[in-house]
């Protein structure tokens, strides 16, 4: 286990959410490594604790997801080379499952993402595809059954939402069931649930929350790592 994470998961404290906020409007090199040891303390500890948490169900899912904390949370640190926003610090944090060896624009993962404004969970593709999207409605058309007993199932229903950008012109086919008609029109698509920034997430009890709804989420990644 790593060092940072020795200590067991103790809930998404208000620091976290006012560090983010530090960082947002300070967001310079001379401002982190004054505030170093708030990140490491009121940020980076807990969400290593978090990943720790969230890893045995994670690894029902797929025994072959990266296990170590240092792989699983985002870096504070951004990459700046390839962007036309050079700030050098995120002001949120995520965390990603997805399997050793695997790039992650290849899988659909896992993921916990917390700012100011959102803690949420899910699962979905990194980037959109034209090639995967494709791919995608031609899976739909020759399985709507498997597509249909994931996305239909009552508990699962009720607690994701199927998001991502539209194709804004995409013939619907005949044969395609109605409950699949807002998949089908996905560039590239994740469920996801939202549960804000209120009491709930700062207890401890959180994480086994967040660990039962992503179990919910086995079929669903099973079905789209099927092929």
């Amino acid at each position: 286990m790593d060092a940072v994470a020795a200590e067991g998961f103790a809930g998404i404290k208000p620091a976290m959410l006012e560090y983010f906020m530090g960082i947002a409007f300070n967001n310079d090199r001379e401002y982190f490594l004054a505030t170093r040891k708030e990140y490491e303390e009121n940020v980076k500890r807990p969400l290593y604790a978090l990943a720790e948490a969230l890893l045995p169900a994670a690894l029902e899912i797929d025994a072959d997801f990266e296990q170590r904390p240092a792989r699983i949370v985002s870096r504070i640190r951004r990459d700046t080379r390839f962007t036309k926003d050079k700030s050098p610090y995120r002001d949120h944090m995520w965390l990603s499952f997805y399997p050793v060896g695997k790039a992650k624009s290849e899988c659909f993962g896992l993921y916990y993402s917390i700012s100011v404004t959102e803690s949420c969970y899910g699962a979905g593709f990194y980037e959109s595809d034209p090639a995967r999207a494709k791919w995608m409605r031609e899976t739909m058309l020759r399985r709507q059954d498997d597509f249909l007993d994931v996305l239909t199932q009552p508990d699962f229903a009720r607690h994701y939402r199927v998001l991502g950008e539209d194709y804004k012109r995409m013939e619907i086919p005949e044969k395609l069931h109605p409950a699949l008609y807002e998949l089908y029109r996905k560039k590239n698509f994740y469920v996801e649930h939202t549960d804000g920034v209120g009491p709930k997430i700062e207890r401890p009890e959180y994480a086994q929350e967040i660990a039962d709804g992503l179990r919910l989420l086995g079929p669903l990644y099973q079905l789209m790592m099927s092929e």
